[in-house]
C-alpha cells in the first residue's frame, strides 16, 4: 500500500469514527461547550420553501446563475457529500452557482445555498471550498436565518424575498435594498451575530470532517482571506463582511481544530477541473488574457495543476473559436489520460463546434456506452444528436437520463430545445416549464405552461397534463394579501 493511500484510509477511518461520535451524540467533543444546543438536522417548512423559491427568483434578476452541466454537477456533488451526515429534510437543500468575481457564499431561505465563482477560484483546495459550504450548512441546520427573520418580524420590519436577496447578495448588487431606511434596518437585523458565527463554525467543522476533509482547511482559508484583505485597499471581500472574522473567532476555530485528526488531503482533480473551467468559460478579457494563466501553469511542478491547465487551454480555445487547435490539444489530453471523461467531452464539443457533427456524435456514443450512468454525457450526446437532426434519438437519450435524474434542470432545458427543433411546440414549452420549476422560477414555469396550453390541439391527454401541472404550481405560489 502506498503512503498516500495509507494516509487516506487512515483519515477515512478516523473521520468515520468521528462522524459516528458527533452525529449520534456519543463522546461529542462539544458536550461541555458553552454554546447553545447544536442541531445536525435540516428542517424546512412549506412557508420557508415558498420564500426560498421567491428568493432565488429575485436573485436571478440581479445576478447570473450558471447552468453549465459539469459545473452544476460538481457543486451539487460537493454539497451532497457534505450534507450526507446531516439528518432531517436534506432533500430540500438546493445548491446554486453564481457567476460573479465576488468571494462569497450564502445560505438563503428555504435551504437554498449559493456559491459564487469568485469563491471557487479564490480557494486553493477542495477542502477549503468545502469548509465554506460546511459553515453555511451550519447556519441552515441551526436555522439562523429563520430565527433572525422572526426577530425582524417581531420588530415590525419587512422581510420580503427581494429584500433578502439584496442583503445576502451584497456588494453593488445589494445597494438598492439598502437605500431605503427599512432595508437598512432589516440588514442590521439579519447580520450574523457572534453567537451564530460561533455555532456555524463549530457545526461546520463537524460537517466538514464527517465528509472526510481536514479541519485545518477552515482556518487556512480564513487566515489567507484575512491576510489578503489587510494587504488590499479595496476592503474586505463580501464573505468577510457578512461573516466578520474577529481574533476571538480565529482563536475558537483553532482550538476546535485541535480536537480533530490532522491528515494530508489528497488533491482533488474534480476541484482543479471546476476551477479552470470557470476561468476558461467565464474569465474576463479576450482569448490571450484568459489563455495566459493556463500557458504559465503548463510548466507547473505540481502535476495536477499542469494537467488542469491543459484542460483549461482546450476550453478557452473552444470558447474563442480556435477549434482546430482545440481538437489537437484535446486529442493529446485524451491520449495521455484516456479514462478522463471531461477531456473526452471537451474533444466532442470541439468537434461539434467545428462542424464535425457526426464525428462528435460517434465519439459521444462510444463514451455513453462506457458511462451509461452519466447524465452529463447523456446531455452532450443528446445535444449533438439534436444538432445532427436526429431528434427522436436525441429525445430517447434525454428521456432515459431524466428518468435516472429527474431533478436535473439542465436536462429539461435541452428537452425544450429538442422538442422545439422537432416542431413539437406544446411539448417544448412543457419541458421549459419543468426547467423553470427546478430553477425556482415558478411564475415563469406557469407562464410557459399557459402558453403550451394554447398550442395544444386534438391531444386531450397532453392538455389535461398541462392543466394539472398549472394547478399544482399555482398552489405553490404565495397567497396574495
Amino acid at each position: 500500500m502506498t503512503v498516500a493511500r495509507h494516509l487516506t484510509l487512515k483519515a477515512s477511518m478516523a473521520c468515520l469514527s468521528l462522524s459516528l461520535a458527533l452525529f449520534c451524540g456519543v463522546g461529542s467533543a462539544e458536550q461541555d461547550s458553552p454554546l447553545g444546543s447544536l442541531q445536525s438536522g435540516i428542517a424546512t417548512s412549506p412557508e420557508e420553501q415558498a420564500m426560498g423559491r421567491e428568493f432565488i427568483a429575485a436573485a436571478r434578476k440581479q445576478l447570473v446563475f450558471i447552468d453549465d452541466p459539469l459545473l452544476t454537477e460538481y457543486v451539487n456533488a460537493l454539497g451532497q457529500r457534505l450534507s450526507r451526515g446531516l439528518v432531517g429534510d436534506t432533500d430540500s437543500l438546493r445548491f446554486f452557482l453564481i457567476n460573479s468575481p465576488m468571494v462569497n457564499a450564502f445560505a438563503g431561505p428555504g435551504s437554498r445555498m449559493a456559491v459564487f465563482t469568485g469563491l471557487v477560484t479564490a480557494t486553493q483546495t477542495e477542502a477549503e471550498l468545502a469548509s465554506v459550504i460546511a459553515h453555511e450548512l451550519g447556519h441552515v441546520a441551526q436555522r439562523h436565518l429563520p430565527r433572525m427573520m422572526e426577530r425582524a418580524r417581531q420588530r415590525k420590519l419587512p422581510t420580503t424575498a427581494a429584500m433578502l436577496a439584496g442583503i445576502l447578495l451584497g456588494g453593488q448588487v445589494g445597494a438598492a435594498a439598502m437605500a431605503a431606511t427599512s432595508g437598512a434596518a432589516v440588514a442590521d437585523q439579519l447580520n450574523y451575530n457572534r453567537e451564530y458565527e460561533r455555532e456555524a463554525d463549530v457545526l461546520g467543522l463537524r460537517i466538514l470532517t464527517a465528509a472526510g476533509y481536514p479541519a485545518s482547511a477552515t482556518i487556512q482559508f480564513l487566515k489567507r482571506l484575512d491576510q489578503e484583505t489587510r494587504l488590499q485597499s479595496s476592503g474586505a471581500p463580501e464573505y468577510l463582511r457578512t461573516h466578520p472574522l474577529t481574533q476571538n473567532r480565529i482563536a475558537l476555530v483553532e482550538s476546535r481544530i485541535r480536537q480533530y485528526p490532522d491528515f494530508a488531503e489528497p488533491p482533488s482533480l474534480d476541484f482543479y477541473h471546476a476551477r479552470v473551467r470557470i476561468q476558461a468559460l467565464y474569465g474576463a478579457g479576450g482569448a490571450d488574457n484568459v489563455l495566459a494563466n493556463f500557458i504559465h501553469n503548463l510548466d507547473s511542478t505540481v502535476v495536477i495543476d499542469a494537467r488542469a491547465a491543459r484542460y483549461g487551454q482546450v476550453l478557452t480555445l473552444i470558447r474563442f473559436g480556435n477549434y482546430d487547435e482545440a481538437i489537437k490539444l484535446a486529442l493529446d489530453l485524451h491520449r495521455d489520460f484516456p479514462e478522463d471523461v471531461s477531456y473526452r467531452l471537451a474533444l466532442a464539443d470541439a468537434l461539434l463546434q467545428s462542424g464535425q457533427v457526426e464525428d462528435s456524435v460517434s465519439h459521444l456514443e462510444r463514451l455513453a456506452l462506457e458511462t451509461p450512468e452519466s447524465t452529463v454525457v447523456a446531455y452532450y450526446l443528446s445535444d449533438a444528436l439534436m444538432k445532427a437532426g436526429r431528434f427522436e434519438e436525441s429525445r430517447k437519450v434525454l428521456r432515459r437520463a431524466i428518468r435516472a435524474a429527474p431533478s436535473n434542470a439542465f436536462l429539461y432545458r435541452l428537452m425544450a430545445r429538442v422538442e422545439g427543433e422537432a416542431g413539437n411546440l406544446p411539448q417544448s414549452f412543457q419541458a421549459l416549464a419543468e426547467y423553470y420549476f427546478r430553477q425556482d422560477e415558478v411564475s415563469r414555469a406557469i407562464g410557459a405552461l399557459q402558453h403550451a396550453s394554447t398550442l395544444v390541439s386534438d391531444n386531450a391527454y397532453l392538455e389535461a397534463s398541462i392543466t394539472s401541472k398549472i394547478s399544482e404550481l399555482e398552489a405553490l405560489q404565495p397567497s396574495k394579501p
